[in-house]
């Protein structure tokens, strides 16, 4: 495998989740289904995007690259495709709700509140 490619995997700590590994095993099975001739943007855009990981512009290259390779090669799409299907669940996000001050409400999902005094809801 190619040098950027490595310099993408994860380390210990908090890269090195489940997400981060996905998002490698994209790229690795998009640099296999590369042509030989192919492999050499794929490697430079590669090593700006792992150098300047803030750089919208280094990202956007390797996403046309990604893009365009998916565009030439149906065997690719469908990797990719099974690859997405296999993917695990993303955990949910934890979700906080607060209510400050005198008569507010909280929830996730709210459907009539009223608060205050003497009000009266007409249907």
């Amino acid at each position: 495998m190619v040098e950027p490619i490595r310099t993408l995997e994860p380390a210990a700590g908090p890269h090195s989740a489940p997400p981060h590994h996905f998002g490698l095993r994209v790229l690795h099975t998009v640099w296999s289904h590369r042509p030989v001739g192919a492999r050499g943007e794929l490697e430079t855009v590669v090593t700006e995007a792992a150098a300047t990981p803030d750089d919208p512009d280094s990202l956007a290259a390797l996403r046309q690259h990604i893009k365009r390779a998916l565009r030439e090669d149906p065997d690719l799409r469908a990797e990719l495709l099974t690859l997405l299907r296999s993917a695990p669940a993303p955990e949910p996000s934890p979700l906080n709700v607060t209510a400050s001050g005198e008569r507010s409400i909280a929830a996730h999902h709210i459907g009539t509140a009223v608060t205050g005094d003497r009000n009266t809801v007409r249907r």
